[in-house]
This record gives C-alpha cells, sequence and structure tokens, in this order.
C-alpha cells in the first residue's frame, strides 16, 4: 500500500549571511510506473551572489537524471542522480581559478514506493521521527573526499505516522530528540507544517546562524481524501481544494485553528436555527448546521480576507522595495559615469567611486530584486575597472607545450631560457622546448632534488640548487656537479646570476648571498646585503641592480650591497598582496610580477631618473592551472603552471 506525503518547508534564524533554498519535485504524468518524490535542502556560504544560481543547476541536474529512467531500480537511479550531481560541482568549480563556489551544507533525498534514499554534504542532516523517537539517518554520510562532494547513501522504508526532516544544519545542537520527537509525533494525527511551526518558535531564540528545513509527513492513504464536511456533500472537496491552494497552508491554518478551537469552547453544542418559512426548501447543508460546520465557515471567510489583505500589503510593499533596489542602482550608475570622468586625472578617487557603485550593487543583488540588472552593472563596472588599470584578460592563453604528455605526473618548477632556447624543469628532469616542440626529458640526477633554478649567460649554462645543497650544472648537454670553496651551498628561496656572479636570497638569515665563478668553481659565499630588511623577500632578479621582491608586493632595492628606496607609484585599483615572481633584464626597462593568487602578471615601468617604477598594466590568465613562474622574450610573455607553458605575444601592449 502506498503512503501519502504531505510536505512544507521553514527557514529559521535571521540574517543574510548565507543563502538557504528548499526544493521538491514530483513527475506530474507518472501514471505508469512510480518516478518517486525527489527534495533538497540546501545552504551555501561565502558566495551570495552565484549560490541561486549554483542551487538552481545542482538540483537540475539531479532532477533530470533522476527521473531519466523511472523503470530502473530506484537505488541505481539515486546513485546515478548523485554522480551528475558530484560532475555538476566540479564543472562549477573548474570554472573559478579559485576552485570555490562557496560551503555547500546540502541534504538529498527521493521517496519511491514507500522507500527513502538520502545522501548529505557538510553539516547537513536528515531525521526520522517515528513514535516520538528521533533518529539521524544521516549519520555517518557527510565524509570528506577531495573529488567527489556526495560519498555515500543511506536507504529504508517508511511507516505510517513517520515524519521526515530535511535540513541544511544539525538542529540537535538547539533541541532535544526529546523535545523534537514531541513537536514531530505521529502525522496521522498533526499536520506537518503546524510541527514545522512548532519547531520553529522552540528553536528561534537558540539557533546561531540559519537553516533551511524541509518536513514530509508519511500519512495512511484515506486521510487525504476525507472532507471536513460529510462525505455526500459536494461542497466539502471544493473547499478542501480552496484551501490546498492556499501558499504555506500548513503553518498559517495551524495558527488559525488554534485561534478558532478557542472560539468553539464559548460556543453551545449547537446553535438554534429559525424555522423556514414555507415557501422556502432550506438546503442540507443549513438543516444540518452545526457548530463545526458554522466555525469552518466563518474560519474559511476569515482566511480568504486575510489572504486577500495580506496578498495586497505584500503587492504594496513589494512595490516599495523594488522601487528602494531602483534607486541604488541608478546611483550606482551615476557614480559610474562619475568615475569614467574622474578616472583621467585622478585614479584613486575614480576607483572610491566605483567601490562605492559595488556596495550597491551587491545590496541589490541580495535582496533577490532586480537581480539582472544588478548583474549586468557589476559586470559594467568590473570593465570600467579594467579601463583604468588597462586589465588584459587572457582568456584561451596558447600552450606552447603539455609536460604531462612526456611525463604524466609532471609537476614544473620554472621556467628559463639560455641563447634563445627554452627549458622548463622541476626536481628531478630537464624539459627543452625547441621551435615549440617539446624534447624527452632528461633527469638532472637520480639522488639529488632540485629547489631552485637559474641560467648562467656567461658560461652558457643552466644552474641547478638542490634540497642538499649542491649546485648541479648543465652545459655542453652533460650535467656536472660545481664546487664552492666552503663546501656547501647556501639555501634561499630563489637564484639568480648576473655575469660571472651567482646570487641566492635567504631571507632567513636576512641575506643575499654572492658567489664569484673562478676557474675551478666557485669562491666562498660571500655577504651581499648590508642594511635591508628582508624578512619578507619572497625573490629576485638583476639588472645592474638587485631587485628583491617582497610578500606584501613592494620592492627592495639593492645597489651595491646597500639599500635604495625604490617606491612604487600609482598602484593597480586592486593592489599586489601575494607575489611569488619578478623579472626584470639588464636590456628592459620593465618589471613582470606573478600573482598566482589572481592569476596576473603585474608590469611596471623603471623610472631611472625619479627611482623606483610606476605601475603600466596586467596580464590576467583564465583557463590555466594555478601559475608558478614566468621569463619575457622580446615582446612574448611566458608562463607556466604545474604542466604546461603558455605564451602571450604582447607585441605592442607594453
Amino acid at each position: 500500500m502506498a503512503f501519502n506525503y504531505e510536505s512544507e518547508f521553514i527557514f529559521i534564524g535571521r540574517g543574510d549571511e548565507s543563502f538557504l533554498e528548499n526544493y521538491s519535485y514530483e513527475l506530474s504524468d507518472d501514471s505508469e510506473v512510480s518516478g518517486g518524490k525527489i527534495f533538497m535542502s540546501l545552504e551555501i556560504l561565502n558566495n551570495q551572489a552565484e549560490a541561486e544560481d549554483i542551487g538552481e543547476a545542482i538540483f537540475a541536474n539531479f532532477k533530470q537524471k533522476f527521473y531519466e529512467n523511472k523503470k530502473a531500480d530506484p537505488y541505481e537511479r539515486f546513485e546515478e542522480a548523485l554522480k551528475e550531481t558530484n560532475r555538476t560541482i566540479e564543472t562549477l568549480k573548474e570554472e573559478k581559478v579559485s576552485r570555490f563556489i562557496g560551503n555547500l551544507n546540502i541534504a538529498l533525498g527521493t521517496i519511491v514506493d514507500n522507500g527513502l534514499l538520502i545522501s548529505t554534504t557538510g553539516d547537513a542532516e536528515v531525521y526520522l521521527v517515528r513514535k516520538r523517537f528521533v533518529s539521524i539517518v544521516s549519520e555517518g554520510l557527510a565524509e570528506e573526499s577531495k573529488s567527489e562532494t556526495f560519498v555515500n547513501i543511506a536507504s529504508g522504508s517508511l511507516e505510517s505516522g513517520d515524519s521526515v526532516l530535511f535540513s541544511s544544519t544539525r538542529l540537535l545542537r538547539y533541541i532535544t530528540k526529546g523535545e523534537l520527537g514531541r513537536i514531530c509525533g505521529d502525522s496521522n494525527t498533526k499536520r506537518i507544517g503546524s510541527s514545522l511551526a512548532e519547531l520553529q518558535d522552540f528553536i528561534m531564540t537558540e539557533i546561531l546562524g540559519r537553516s533551511a528545513v524541509l518536513g514530509i509527513a508519511v500519512k495512511q492513504p484515506q486521510m487525504e481524501e476525507e472532507s471536513v464536511f460529510e462525505a455526500e456533500e459536494s461542497g466539502g472537496s471544493r473547499l478542501e481544494s480552496l484551501l490546498d491552494r492556499i501558499p504555506g497552508r500548513g503553518i498559517f491554518l495551524s495558527t488559525i485553528g488554534r485561534f478558532f478551537g478557542k472560539l468553539a469552547a464559548l460556543l453551545p453544542k449547537r446553535l438554534p436555527i429559525p424555522a423556514p418559512a414555507p415557501r422556502f426548501a432550506p438546503s442540507g447543508f443549513f438543516r444540518k448546521m452545526t457548530k463545526e460546520r458554522l466555525l469552518i465557515t466563518v474560519g474559511v471567510l476569515a482566511i480568504l480576507l486575510i489572504s486577500g489583505v495580506f496578498w495586497l500589503r505584500s503587492s504594496s510593499n513589494q512595490k516599495k522595495l523594488i522601487q528602494e533596489q531602483q534607486l541604488k542602482l541608478n546611483n550606482a550608475k551615476e557614480l559610474m559615469s562619475d568615475a569614467m570622468t574622474t578616472g583621467q586625472f585622478d585614479k584613486t578617487k575614480a576607483a572610491e567611486y566605483l567601490a562605492t557603485a559595488e556596495k550597491s550593487c551587491v545590496e541589490v543583488l541580495n535582496s533577490r530584486y532586480l537581480r539582472g540588472d544588478a548583474v549586468k552593472t557589476l559586470d559594467d563596472i568590473q570593465k570600467q575597472r579594467d579601463l583604468l588599470d588597462d586589465v588584459r584578460r587572457i582568456d584561451s592563453p596558447t600552450v606552447v607545450a603539455s609536460l604531462a604528455e612526456k611525463r604524466a605526473n609532471a609537476s614544473a618548477l620554472g621556467l628559463l631560457e639560455l641563447k634563445n632556447r627554452m627549458f622548463a624543469f622541476e626536481y628531478n628532469a630537464l624539459y627543452e622546448m625547441v621551435l615549440d616542440k617539446l624534447q624527452d626529458p632528461i633527469t638532472i640526477s637520480d639522488t639529488e632534488s632540485v629547489i631552485l633554478g637559474t641560467n648562467y649567460p656567461d658560461k652558457e649554462s643552466l644552474l641547478f640548487l638542490t634540497r642538499t645543497g649542491k649546485m648541479i650544472e648543465y652545459a655542453d648537454a652533460r650535467f656536472s656537479l660545481v664546487t664552492t670553496k666552503d663546501g656547501i651551498w647556501k639555501k634561499g628561496v630563489d637564484m639568480k646570476s648576473y655575469n660571472d656572479r651567482v646570487y641566492v636570497l635567504d631571507p632567513e638569515r636576512n641575506q643575499v648571498w654572492k658567489y664569484i665563478r673562478r676557474r675551478d668553481g666557485f669562491d666562498a659565499g660571500e655577504a651581499y646585503n648590508q642594511d635591508a630588511d628582508l624578512a619578507k623577500a619572497v625573490a629576485l632578479a638583476i639588472d645592474s641592480a638587485i631587485y628583491v621582491l617582497n610578500s606584501d608586493g613592494f620592492i627592495t632595492q639593492l645597489y651595491q650591497g646597500k639599500k635604495v628606496d625604490y617606491p612604487l607609484r600609482r598602484l593597480p585599483l586592486k593592489p599586489v598582496k601575494t607575489p611569488t615572481k619578478i623579472y626584470t633584464s639588464q636590456e628592459m626597462n620593465r618589471l613582470f610580477i606573478l600573482e598566482p593568487s589572481e592569476q596576473r602578471v603585474v608590469v611596471y615601468r623603471k623610472d631611472p631618473k625619479n627611482g623606483g617604477a610606476q605601475y603600466q598594466n596586467q596580464y590576467v590568465f583564465k583557463n590555466t592551472g594555478i601559475l608558478r613562474d614566468l621569463i619575457v622574450s622580446d615582446t612574448r610573455l611566458y608562463v607556466i603552471d604545474d604542466k604546461k607553458v603558455y605564451v602571450v605575444n604582447m607585441g605592442n601592449m607594453l
């Protein structure tokens, strides 16, 4: 015997720090075979702007896959639908450079032929209430997995009188099992909407954050067919149909029911009805007018009246809210216009205008009104920022070489150039690119692990510093060890050569070590830094001076070992905060800084007359892995992630 299922949902908590939604669906043309019902409670944290689209994509793809083959085994259908959901989430992550789409708390489930199948992720949980006993049926499902969001499935059979709660958070933090069982007791005698309303009242003052809760009541089939009027009364079925169409009827009617229940206690058992005039034939309804019938009639009229007033007030309030959001968007567009004019002579002021405009648009977006206009305006703000900062977005950079074609587990450390020859290297292998064709990798050492590399034009060779403090030189297609007089090379975070010298950046000892080449090897390392603070140093580059890049995005210049002030002027609107590499040469009048967290290369123009450098433009890369290194050759900018080398022809863009 198939049961009937009544479902309602609520949102518990206050604030807008997360996106909440409940979903449910059942095929309307499901006559031949039971396709089942599907349910989802969802919370997305830390991504308000895209959360609604993400939630809809997850549920839509789950739904499409689940109903693809209704005749298949329900467990197999649910399992395939979860796999499709995992693929959907992975695709959404791949569209982001950071691979972050928000923190997901999701409970997914289906009911087919009285069987319940569920899966959860994050803090979401599913509870089964049977005869006032509460079971956490989702316990242990939300395991950590790097590759999949939904990992495990739980299944079981439902009985008449059961209640099932899907929650985006752990409700038992705020209510005991005993209280939850009392509130969501036998669903045959209590509407699920009334239970949810009572649950909301109970934990509202205790809950931290917010929660989406979806409740399902399992009922005997005949219970939903009973009319509030006697069976022969045709008006009863029409009235119940009318009540069923009222939005949120479960919670709303439970409140009205409590009110009229108190009213009934004050009325006599049966109201006297005057005898009808002889010429009228009273209807069966009025002949049998009882206290209960009168109360229901009055209740329905009251509901219709209150619903009408509520709709008018809601409509008026909604119109007012839309007007308020439209004013915010209009103000944002005015600020954008001001920024366009101001940016020609005061980029900082223009940036402030755009930041204020963006804040207004985000407020509109979070209000859920005029979302399309808000998203378009936000896009326009980003385009205007790009114009102010001269940002070049590289959506599809040209792939020069793929190291994975030669070695599947390749993990590149950097790029090197020597006499117009391009090389990539990893901890034990060197890859050469000849006319954009990748050669087979050459093993640098069978026993050592490379940590740094640099070209060494003075000897037309490449140098590699190992984890154990040894230097390996690659020249004339051979590898050999290069010694230093003190027996071991100092280790650091970066290494560069200049003429016959090699410099190793060592922030741990607040030093740059200088090694000079002799016929039989290198001299012992000399301390080059005299007065600079290098505690934040992450990389260095050399022309006639040494440029030390710091982790906060600023540059320390050393000339003959002494610190020289090196101011950076007209900084980009989005400051450099976590750079990793810097590149320049004696022939270049520009500095190139790599910031992998933003997938960009920021370009500064050197100012030899006044000292320091001035921001010029930047290149933002999409559809690549996390960038690890860069070099510049003529007008070509090369970058590398763990497995691929990309090139951008800058041409006159410099």
